[in-house]
């Protein structure tokens, strides 16, 4: 007899002598788990002698494990919900659908400089030239790369926070222009011009329903560059501004739209390429195989150095799909132990053999 067995012989046969517990789903802390080591020698056999000394403990434990069985079910039953709830009001979460938007988003845009922006530009059929990604391609690119960030996707986590903090900074820089142009009507305005901002008899009127937040980061970076528009020409009108300095406030805050434009679409392609859509976190342990060590030197020769706050998941993107629960310290250190940049000649012909 081994000593677990030993001391399970010298337990309290009593049935009222079992273990508690301050756990215990038991009124009376009846500790289940540590019975089930007490009693392992007659749970072991497939027909318990009634003589044992612990065996009208065993029937207990048996009684109990049911009764916890059963408690399992109901707490199923009623989704969790508090014991008050019956299990056929509990049933109606699972009938909720998804949340979704019925349609009814739009965007009003009074300038052909927004409206253009939006619908972007791609070169006549026979002519040559560069396409010009609008908003609609990059919300979809966005959401592309919103996507990948659920397969733990570390560049794509990367680009959603680059292109996030761009759009801000863009955001800010429209901001201090609006408020340059507001200045200068406010202070006609003291001096006895009443005015109103310039708009369309017909401004645009643009269904929207986009399926991820970036969209709508989109929408709000170019209804803010429409505002800015209409302030700037209502400043010329006024002759509060010059003809040339407008359009060159003007031309320069569609260019650092379409700057962030172009970049979301680039990043959004190379992550998407078939040879490169696999790519994960999991890809820069030690233990990867051939393939993603080359996925991951293709990346970071077309990409760049991925910055380890945001492989490690300190900085992480403004709306991610990635569902990772809090990292244990020994995962932490075995992402902060991955090398994050490499030879750059390896990664240049990793890049070249993949994407080319």
């Amino acid at each position: 007899m081994d000593m677990s067995s030993a001391d399970s012989h010298h337990a309290d046969p009593s049935i009222d002598a079992f273990s508690r517990s301050d756990s215990s789903p038991f009124a009376d802390g009846y500790d289940l788990d540590a019975e089930r080591t007490v009693l392992a020698h007659l749970i072991a056999e497939d027909d318990p002698d009634p003589a044992d000394p612990l065996f009208g403990r065993y029937q207990l434990f048996l009684e109990r494990e049911e009764a916890f069985d059963h408690m399992q079910q109901a707490h199923t039953l009623r989704q969790g919900s508090d014991p008050l709830v019956r299990p056929h009001e509990a049933q109606a979460i699972g009938r909720i659908g998804q949340l979704g938007s019925d349609g009814a988003d739009r965007m009003r845009l009074h300038t052909r400089d927004a409206m253009r922006l939006f619908l972007g530009r791609s070169v006549a059929p026979g002519e040559q030239g560069h396409a010009m990604a609008g908003g609609r391609r990059v919300a979809a690119a966005l959401r592309a790369l919103w996507s990948l960030s659920g397969n733990d996707n570390p560049y794509a986590d990367w680009k959603l926070v680059e292109i996030a903090e761009r759009i801000a900074g863009i955001r800010r820089a429209n901001e201090l222009e609006q408020q340059h142009a507001r200045q200068l009507l406010d202070a006609a305005r003291e001096k006895g011009l009443e005015y109103s901002v310039l708009q369309s008899r017909e401004p645009a009127q643009v269904s929207l329903g986009f399926g991820s937040p970036y969209g709508y980061m989109i929408v709000m970076l170019l209804v803010e560059l429409d505002y800015l528009v209409r302030l700037v020409r209502s400043t010329v009108l006024r002759d509060l501004m010059s003809s040339t300095e407008g359009f060159r406030r003007i031309g320069a805050a569609k260019h650092r739209c379409l700057s962030v434009f172009h970049f979301a679409v680039h990043c959004q392609r190379v992550l998407t390429r078939a040879e490169l859509l696999p790519l994960s976190r999991v890809d820069f342990l030690p233990n990867a195989d051939a393939a993603a060590v080359k996925r991951v030197e293709a990346t970071r020769a077309l990409l760049g150095v991925l910055p380890r706050d945001v492989f490690i998941g300190e900085r992480e993107p403004r709306h991610s799909r990635r569902r990772v629960s809090r990292l244990s310290d020994v995962e932490l250190r075995l992402l902060d132990s991955v090398p994050l940049s490499g030879d750059d000649a390896t990664a240049a012909t990793a890049a070249d053999a993949l994407v080319q």
